[in-house]
């Protein structure tokens, strides 16, 4: 089964001073106060159960809640912000294209086609087209354009 993404925060800071209020307070407080915090982080509800002591502890983290949780929302704000501003915005540049665009052959350009393959269809019946592998009468080099024989 697939777990349900939270909203919200996930985290809050826990400061190393907050462990003075809670050694001072008892034992039973002190649990109490802690799970009315996770359940103010994840509800964003205050306490109604909690005795005095209990209630002072929770009252000095919950600004480090209420912070992460600003802090979570400013990040969403920026991000959507960002978002927008580079996918929805209109001064936005275009995509550039990979390859150059393609002009349609123009009447010219159609001709002088049909004039190379009648050249090339006549030189073919007479065994003088070149053939793959060879440009302009001479054999292309395959090992690096050095002369495979030693005529000197």
């Amino acid at each position: 089964m697939a777990k349900k993404k939270q909203e919200g925060a996930v985290w809050f800071r826990m400061f190393r001073y907050f462990r003075n209020m809670v050694d001072a307070v008892p034992d039973e407080s002190a649990g109490a106060a802690l799970k009315a915090v996770f359940a103010y982080f994840d509800t964003g509800e205050l306490p109604t159960n909690l005795d005095t002591l209990g209630y002072a502890l929770f009252m000095t983290i919950k600004p480090a809640v209420d912070e992460s949780n600003e802090d979570y929302q400013r990040a969403v704000e920026s991000g959507r912000r960002g978002s927008q501003k580079r996918w929805e915005g209109e001064d936005r540049p275009p995509i550039p294209s990979l390859t150059p665009p393609i002009a349609p052959l123009t009447e010219e350009d159609k001709e002088t086609e049909k004039e190379i393959e009648k050249i090339y269809i006549k030189k073919q019946s007479r065994g003088q087209a070149p053939c793959p592998g060879h440009w302009n009468g001479r054999s292309i080099s395959t090992n690096g354009g050095r002369r495979l024989s030693r005529d000197f």
